[in-house]
């Protein structure tokens, strides 16, 4: 449990200088364990509580259906039902404590769903005849870390209309030139990842999930004239070539290990320690 549950319990929590999460150890991670002095640090980020569109109520007891779809937003968890407190009305978080309650930078009450896009395509002029994927990423602004260009899905959004939609978004800046190349690249999509995502951003009470495809470009045709332009949530988007040790968001490396091992491609994660 605890190998995806690290960059939770990270401090300073993501975004801050000085909130920092009570240290939770990874025996105690699991919320069948008895912990009766367990103090976590409340904290929920000003401008989620300030109600915007994308965020719940302050007040996790107007929550009436959890594990559920409610009012088009699914509340429903990729991992299972999860538990909800009794007293609080707030979801707990299927992979244990965090070291902090409430909703940090993060919308909803329990499962927060995001999808994300891999698009690939095979890596040019290699050493060593190595099968080397290409990829594009981007680097967030709020972290600098290399990332999948991907985003929150909406209420009432299918996940692959928000995987697509995130990707113009945040790696062509919502510039649509090419459409039928995109329409084309898509219609590649295979699922790769559905689940908890080991976020900085997750609290007990609030995390991210996600759902990954991989759209590759097996002839590299179809991306060959693909005009990428940072979105608002990056600084930079490029290919990069999966040959290297990459400074990876949250779990998307163990995302883009995954996509790497399904074509047969080179994988550096494979050789660190030779």
């Amino acid at each position: 449990m605890t190998d995806v549950h690290v960059k939770a319990r990270m401090s300073p929590y993501s975004g801050t200088k000085d909130v920092q999460r009570a240290p939770v150890s990874n025996e105690k991670v699991p919320w069948d364990v008895e912990w009766a002095d367990y103090k976590p640090v409340e904290y929920t980020a000003e401008v989620v509580l300030k109600n915007p569109p994308w965020a719940d109520d302050p007040d996790a007891k107007k929550i009436s259906h959890y594990n559920e779809i409610d009012e088009k937003i699914d509340r429903r968890s990729l991992t299972g039902k999860y538990d909800v407190d009794k007293d609080t009305n707030r979801p707990k978080n299927p992979q244990g404590r965090t070291g902090l309650s409430g909703r940090g930078l993060l919308g909803r009450w329990g499962p927060n769903h995001a999808g994300d896009p891999v698009v690939t395509r095979w890596a040019k002029n290699n050493d060593n005849n190595k099968k080397v994927l290409e990829i594009i990423l981007i680097k967030r602004k709020d972290t600098g870390e290399l990332a999948l260009p991907g985003g929150m899905v909406d209420a009432g959004e299918h996940v692959s209309a928000a995987i697509k939609r995130e990707f113009i978004e945040e790696a062509m800046n919502s510039n649509e030139d090419g459409a039928k190349q995109i329409d084309e690249l898509f219609k590649t999509a295979v699922p790769i990842y559905q689940g908890y995502v080991d976020d900085p951003r997750n609290t007990d009470n609030s995390w991210m999930e996600t759902e990954a495809m991989n759209m590759h470009d097996e002839t590299g045709d179809l991306t060959k004239d693909l005009t990428l332009e940072a979105g608002d949530d990056a600084c930079k988007v490029k290919w990069l070539s999966l040959d290297r040790d990459r400074n990876l968001y949250a779990s998307h490396e163990k995302i883009i290990q995954a996509v790497v091992k399904k074509h047969g491609a080179f994988q550096y994660w494979q050789n660190k320690s030779s």
